[in-house]
Parts: C-alpha cells; sequence; structure tokens
C-alpha cells in the first residue's frame, strides 16, 4: 500500500471522530543559569564540565476572558468547535518552564590529581506567548518539547571558587487535543469488487420506466418465463423505431484500469410474419470530471447472431480506461432496419474493473 495516493473516486467515504493534537503556538525559550561554586579542594585547573538538564517540564499558563472578545479571534475552521461556549473562555497566555542543569565539574588539584565534583541548578523562566490562544478543554493542552540544547562557560576566580555561566534553549511547541471527523479513503485497491452497475437485472421498474436506469420510450419491462424475474425489452411498442437504455456509472470509474461489460440478450421472435433485421449496439463511453466524453469501446451485434428465443451472454471489453475518466455510461441501443417485426430483451448485465493501477 502506498505511503499516500491522490483519491479520486467520486464515492460515499466513512466519516469518523478522531483526537489529534493542534499546535497553538511555537516558542523558543533562552534560560541563563549562573552559578559561583567552592571546590572541595583547591585546584590548578578546571579540566572540563560535563552537564544534562533533568526534569524539564513546561506549564501552560491560563486565564479566562469572555468569549465574545476571543470567537473572531479564532481560525474559521475551528470557530464551530467553540460555537456552543458562553460567557468565559480559557486562553493559554504563558508558559513557565523549569528543570535541573546537572553538572560534572572536573578538576586538578595541587597534586596533579583529576578530580570531580557534581552540583545541580535548578532553573525556572516564564515566558509570553506571542499569540495568545483560546482552548477547549484545559485538561487537554500540554507542552511539548525536544531534548533542549545547552552551552557552558567557566572561570576560576580563586584556587576554590569557581564562576559558572550556562545558557540553555528549549523549543516549546503548546498542544492541544481535539476532537474532528475525518473522511476514510478506501484502500488504493487496483479495482473495487463487484459489479458497478445498480439494478443489473433491470428488476425495478415503475410502469414502464426503469428506475435505476434511463431510457427512452420503446422500452418496458418483460417477465423471464424460466426464472419469473424481469428484463428490459427495447423496440416493444414499435419494432421498426430504435430504442435505448442506459446508465452512468460514479462509482469505482478512474484512469488505467481495465473493465468488463457482459450481458444476457436474446431476439423476441414475432408470432406473425417475422422479419430478423436490426443490430443491437452495447456501448462503454468515459468521461472526465467536467462531463466531456473522452473515449470508449462499442459493440454492434447483427440480429442473426443473437439466439431466436434463447438468451446469450455477450461481453465487451475495455483493456485500458483513458487519462482523466472519472464517469461511464452503459448504453445498449437497438437498432431496427425497414420492415423489421422483432424485438431484444435485455437482462442480467455486469460492468465490472478488472485491473490496473490506481491515480
Amino acid at each position: 500500500m502506498p505511503i499516500e495516493y491522490v483519491y479520486t473516486e467520486p464515492e460515499e467515504v466513512l466519516c469518523l471522530k478522531i483526537k489529534v493534537p493542534v499546535v497553538l503556538a511555537e516558542e523558543e525559550v533562552q534560560v541563563l543559569v549562573d552559578s559561583t561554586v567552592t571546590l572541595p579542594e583547591l585546584a590548578k585547573k578546571v579540566d572540563h564540565i560535563d552537564a544534562r538538564v533533568e526534569d524539564l517540564e513546561a506549564e501552560p499558563v491560563f486565564i479566562h476572558e469572555s468569549i465574545s472578545t476571543w470567537f473572531p479571534r479564532i481560525n474559521n475552521e475551528w470557530k464551530n468547535h467553540f460555537k456552543d461556549i458562553v460567557g468565559l473562555v480559557a486562553v493559554v497566555k504563558k508558559v513557565i518552564v523549569s528543570g535541573v542543569l546537572h553538572k560534572q565539574i572536573f578538576y586538578v588539584n595541587n597534586r596533579d590529581e583529576v578530580k570531580h565534583f557534581a552540583e545541580n541548578v535548578p532553573f525556572t523562566k516564564m515566558i509570553e506567548l506571542k499569540e495568545p490562544q483560546a482552548v477547549l478543554r484545559e485538561d487537554d493542552v500540554m507542552v511539548q518539547f525536544p531534548k533542549p540544547k545547552f552551552d557552558i562557560t567557566w572561570e576560576l576566580v580563586r584556587a576554590s571558587r569557581l564562576h559558572q555561566t550556562g545558557v540553555i534553549i528549549v523549543r516549546i511547541k503548546v498542544v492541544e487535543e481535539r476532537q474532528i471527523f475525518v473522511q476514510l479513503c478506501p484502500s488504493p485497491e487496483l479495482c473495487p469488487p463487484g459489479n458497478l452497475l445498480e439494478d443489473p437485472g433491470f428488476e425495478q421498474w415503475a410502469g414502464n420506466v426503469p428506475i435505476f436506469w434511463g431510457a427512452t420510450t420503446n422500452v418496458a419491462p418483460t417477465t423471464v418465463a424460466r426464472t419469473g424475474s424481469f428484463a428490459a425489452e427495447l423496440g416493444v411498442t414499435n419494432p421498426a423505431s430504435t430504442a435505448a437504455i442506459f446508465q452512468t456509472v460514479r462509482r469505482g470509474i478512474a484512469p488505467a484500469r481495465a473493465y468488463r461489460l457482459t450481458f444476457w440478450a436474446r431476439e423476441n421472435v414475432a408470432p406473425v410474419t417475422p422479419v430478423s433485421a436490426f443490430n443491437l449496439v452495447a456501448e462503454v463511453r468515459f468521461f472526465d470530471r467536467n462531463g466531456m466524453q473522452i473515449d470508449g469501446a462499442i459493440q454492434s451485434i447483427g440480429s442473426v447472431n443473437i439466439p431466436d428465443n434463447n438468451y446469450q451472454q455477450f461481453t465487451l471489453n475495455i483493456p485500458v480506461s483513458p487519462a482523466g475518466a472519472r464517469t461511464a455510461l452503459i448504453r445498449f441501443t437497438f437498432n431496427p432496419a425497414t420492415g423489421n417485426t422483432n424485438t431484444v430483451k435485455i437482462d442480467d448485465a455486469s460492468f465490472e474493473c478488472i485491473g490496473g493501477f490506481p491515480t
């Protein structure tokens, strides 16, 4: 699975509430730690000083002010989260940084021995944020900081008195955990599984109008004797006139994928003086996000190739959908010649993605 990808499918997605850390402010804190210490014995020199910052903590300082004052200053994407607050809102304006600078001082005594001496220097500093921030819940606010940096210089004032100056630099982030809704994109599969058509069996009708398909006049439902289900009959009103049934597919359509259209068709022979003279045209047309047709595939089946009063399955393959494809139009068109008396029935259509790569 890719780390990231562009999701372009125009289909429903699931929304999930999650908690995320929102950075309210970032500041750099510099703390000056100055100390003078008396060594346990006289020293010729200080060889080096090892140090580390321990017990580093940062606490936000809150005040409470009227929400009416702060609401106009809240970013538009968060206004909806603050709309139910009345009266006072908590505002973080300052941060208190504290800790201990632990030092190991290595010195050379009068006997030319290297000894060490430990010192702990606590420090505290309060800083004001450049831009104070209103928060939803004080308990969800925390301060994050990476490992601090520091530098120490020293001077041996007398043989046993050591003056040191340390600068500690801490970068802090004031963070509040907030609950938001996110859209869960489907897995970037090569193809979404299953039939992409709605009502592929032509079962749902309102009179002579298929509910999930578009259709011209001259189309009507017909019963499939062997199953008792419905099919679509084209040319039923006037076998000498054109008829069509079609559906737009918006789910699972993307460029560089292979698709397959399968359907069952049969020629319905007129009971009196039958004349078989028509073509059944099966089409898949692709459109971009602006509704412009960009490519497609077509198959024309003559009436001589469609069994009389018996269903046969037909297949139309699209090896690669065109660049920019976002929707597909599936259409069956009945094109009769002069004198035709027979009709055609369509049933159990399937339009599937069978391979390719996500874009």
